[in-house]
């Protein structure tokens, strides 16, 4: 018996094992087989288009310069204001109530010392009376200067003439000093922003022949093509796209064009008096989206193992997308299966075939 039960564990180890290794003989038998494009000589465009979406101009939050109860908001999102136009207006009772006071005090100083200088003439009070009375009216002017501005401050004005974007704040919501009640921006100016990666904007220059080219934008919805005007731009790269903001603009039309929408942006980069870009062809099967908007990564092939690079993508055309940066001349990209690669993986190649 005992025998037989000796015997019957040995054959099941032989078996897991035969099993065990019949696993790894089919791992080892089953490489990953990808297909994959060579880096050609760069691709140099003179003509450059960018998408782009018109923003309002100047866009700027109003607010009360004190606290208060909001007793009446006269503007709604789309309203056109003019300079000094009311916006809003605070609950004044009480600061009304104290201004009264204040100018009450302060007709009374006036009134005091107007009496007490001919008093002072004939004689019949001291310099230092005088004095005293001199302190109070200004004391008073002061009390009253500054109820006056709590009570303009009640209420908000329209700082320059153009168009309510938002409303925040309701009738009877309180409001802290500084906190928006509504966003306003100008009208007469049609502002379109655009983004650029840092290759492109490291070839303009504030003084040079970029900022004065004039280029030419189509707005989705708007006939023909229309000059516009260099701006400004961001010196810092955007958090969520890593790209950089250029702004351009220019007096508005008729129609108005309204904040929102789609404009098309040509370049003409030798008028501008910037270099032709130049860039790399890869197709998009080569290209792998990153987590965050904006930013691509490809894997290159090192002999029999890849390794993922960031690329900048600058532009994306017919045949796939022009990289500005990442990759250089005879680099090796894998344009199959990215989603099985992982870093320092090993693969097997197909034939290699031109980008």
């Amino acid at each position: 018996m005992k025998l037989r039960t000796l015997t019957a564990v040995i054959v099941s180890v032989l078996m897991l094992s035969a099993c065990s290794q019949d696993e790894k003989d089919a791992l080892v038998a089953k490489p990953l087989y990808v297909s994959t494009t060579a880096i050609e000589a760069p691709v140099k465009n003179q003509f450059r288009v960018f998408k782009g979406q018109v923003v309002p101009a100047e866009q700027t939050p109003i607010a009360f310069r004190t606290t208060g109860e909001i007793r009446e908001v006269f503007v709604k999102s789309g309203d056109k204001v003019v300079r000094g136009q009311p916006i809003a207006q605070l609950d004044d009772s009480s600061v009304q109530q104290a201004f009264n006071d204040a100018k009450a005090q302060y007709s009374l100083a006036s009134k005091q010392l107007s009496r007490s200088k001919d008093l002072f003439e004939r004689a019949m009070i001291s310099e230092a009376e005088l004095d005293e009375l001199t302190a109070n009216r200004q004391l008073a002017k002061a009390q009253y200067e500054l109820a006056k501005n709590q009570l303009k401050y009640t209420q908000l004005i329209a700082p320059f003439s153009g168009t309510i974007s938002d409303v925040f704040k309701e009738r009877f919501e309180r409001v802290q000093a500084g906190e928006s009640v509504v966003d306003m921006y100008q009208d007469d100016k049609v502002y379109v922003q655009i983004e650029l990666s840092d290759n492109v904007l490291a070839m303009i220059t504030p003084d040079g022949r970029s900022v004065q080219y004039r280029p030419m934008v189509t707005f989705s919805g708007v006939e023909g093509q229309h000059q516009m005007n260099y701006l400004e731009h961001t010196n810092e790269p955007s958090q969520q796209t890593g790209s950089y903001s250029m702004w351009l603009e220019r007096d508005q039309m008729d129609p108005p064009i309204l904040p929102g929408t789609t404009a098309t942006v040509a370049v003409d980069m030798v008028e501008a008096g910037i270099t032709a870009v130049d860039g790399y062809q890869v197709p998009m099967t080569a290209l792998q989206a990153g987590d965050n908007k904006g930013r691509f990564f490809v894997w290159k092939l090192n002999g029999n193992q890849v390794n993922r690079v960031e690329v900048a993508v600058s532009q994306v055309n017919g045949d796939g997308a022009i990289i500005a940066s990442g990759v250089v001349e005879g680099d090796i990209l894998i344009n199959s299966s990215l989603r099985k690669l992982r870093e320092g993986k090993a693969v097997e190649t197909a034939e290699i075939n031109n980008g």
